[in-house]
């Protein structure tokens, strides 16, 4: 079992990158492989039904459809399209797998509660968006929730600290602007006089954001001074304590996260080398965060398009994870994984050419496209590989060497590489180039904002999803994109066999 959680927290530190798949409908938890079912309550999996309608479209006739967000890991959360009808209207169908649950829906409806089973009607007007009206089940509960979220009772989720501070400054400030935080809550609450389950998820809102700013800042003051920080372990228990209020909201996901980052890099500076998966929730305790940690581990390996870690260690992950909230989103996040490494052609479609139309082969335009497609036609038939980047990007510049190593077991006319910089100024990148040693060796370099424009760069970022760094994308010969993402880096050995088999192929 170590061995396996190993393989799992080392996939899940793959993405620990520079910072800043979703969308699929539910199937029945089972695994090919095995043949094996697991079954879910069916009370949990009943669905919720939101319908509603727009209100004064006129102010943005090009908003065409609303996306409903089931939160989970980052970029990992299920999402729903629903397009806006001739006659304003709109409809939602979608499983919980959780008593009550936060969901979203993009820009107008940031804080929706709802349980299995609840029929919801939603107005949205698009001249006061942020004042979505909720009728139905579950009223009131999101009316009160809406009036503190909306109302400048509950301000920004993150905090206003700067990192940077000494410990005893930061606590002081963290306490001055939490506390502040809790007297505007208590004015809602002698205002507004909300139902009881309303004080409780405020309460609990407010605890969830005090402790993401601890973890954030310890985590960003171990990267600044490159030595282990655990004067926060003893909040642990409390930490955990925030998952077992029975009020399922995104922010927890983040801190699960945080808490990986914190323990796993503390570790790797003390120790000379990260820990396993197991030695972090050991730290952690035997309770209900943990679960979240083997499932983001879980969760990673396949955002790293790898299906086989969970087939050939399903035992392991069944004993651990037991919440149907988390097994129900491991699921989608499996299937569509395993359905695109089978048919990788739909998703490289809509990477390479946007969305198709249902009774037409028209694509969508995408001028800022043709770079690209001009890249692809004039290497058609060869394997291609492209490398985002920039200056400032640690983990970027660790792939220099494995890059060059990469380079050099193929020839150009098997393998093209694409290295394409982003970051400003254009001289750093040119220093870059020298340091490392890139020029003349076979390596297509790339400065973006020249290559591309300023603008219809970031436009491509956007279109291919590239919200941290590193990032890459390979091509195989027909032209499909059959790997990408942060861990598709050059010293990943999974890559290198990917671009081999890729190299193998015909066209």
């Amino acid at each position: 079992m170590k061995h396996f959680i190993s393989f799992l927290v080392i996939t899940s530190l793959l993405f620990i990158s520079c910072r800043p798949k979703t969308q699929s409908n539910f199937q029945s938890e089972s695994s090919e492989q095995t043949g094996e079912n697991y079954s879910l309550p069916e009370e949990y999996a009943e669905e919720v039904i939101v319908v509603g309608k727009v209100l004064n479209r006129e102010f943005y006739p090009k908003e065409k459809e609303l996306t409903l967000i089931i939160p989970f890991f980052r970029e990992m959360g299920n999402k729903y399209c629903a397009p806006i009808l001739e006659d304003d209207s709109f409809s939602f169908r979608f499983p919980v797998f959780a008593k009550l649950r936060e969901v979203s829906i993009r820009n107008y409806a940031e804080h929706l509660y709802v349980h299995p089973g609840d029929s919801i009607y939603l107005e949205i007007d698009f001249k006061d968006m942020f004042h979505p009206k909720v009728t139905g089940d579950t009223e009131k509960l999101n009316q009160e929730i809406l009036a503190f979220t909306e109302n400048a009772y509950y301000y920004i989720q993150n905090y206003s600290i700067k990192y940077g501070l000494d410990f005893d400054n930061f606590e002081a400030e963290l306490k001055k602007e939490y506390n502040f935080r809790l007297e505007r809550r208590n004015e809602y609450i002698q205002k507004h006089k909300p139902m009881q389950d309303v004080i409780l998820f405020t309460e609990e809102l407010l605890k969830q954001d005090y402790y993401c700013a601890i973890l954030r800042y310890v985590s960003d003051s171990q990267q600044r001074t490159r030595k282990e920080i655990n004067r926060y372990h003893a909040l642990l228990p409390e930490i955990n304590k925030l998952y077992n209020k029975g009020i399922l909201s995104a922010r927890l996901y983040d801190i699960a996260e945080e808490v990986i980052h914190y323990i796993s890099y503390g570790a790797a500076l003390k120790n000379g080398k990260y820990p396993s998966l197991e030695d972090v929730m050991s730290i952690v305790g035997e309770n209900a965060l943990n679960l979240y940690l083997c499932a983001n581990a879980v969760a990673n390996s396949m955002q790293a398009n790898d299906t086989l870690a969970l087939v050939e260690r399903r035992a392991q992950y069944d004993s651990i994870v037991k919440m149907p909230h988390l097994r129900a989103q491991i699921t989608q996040i499996y299937n569509q994984t395993k359905s695109y490494l089978e048919s990788p052609q739909p998703v490289s479609d809509n990477l390479l050419y946007g969305q198709f139309h249902e009774d037409a082969k028209l694509k969508t335009p995408m001028p800022y496209m043709e770079p690209i497609y001009e890249m692809l036609e004039k290497d058609c038939g060869k394997v291609i590989y492209f490398d985002f980047w920039a200056r400032w990007c640690p983990p970027c510049l660790a792939e220099m060497e494995p890059l060059k190593q990469l380079r050099s077991k193929y020839s150009t006319e098997d393998l093209v590489i694409y290295s394409i910089c982003g970051s400003e100024p254009k001289e750093e990148w040119e220093e870059c180039l020298d340091k490392y040693s890139l020029r003349n060796r076979g390596i297509e370099c790339i400065y973006a904002n020249d290559f591309f424009g300023k603008e219809n760069y970031q436009k491509i970022r956007n279109q291919w999803k590239i919200h941290s760094l590193p990032y890459y994308i390979l091509v195989n010969r027909k032209g499909q994109i059959i790997d990408f993402g942060s861990s598709a880096r050059p010293s990943n050995p999974k890559l290198r066999s990917r671009i081999e088999e890729a190299v193998k192929e015909t066209k």
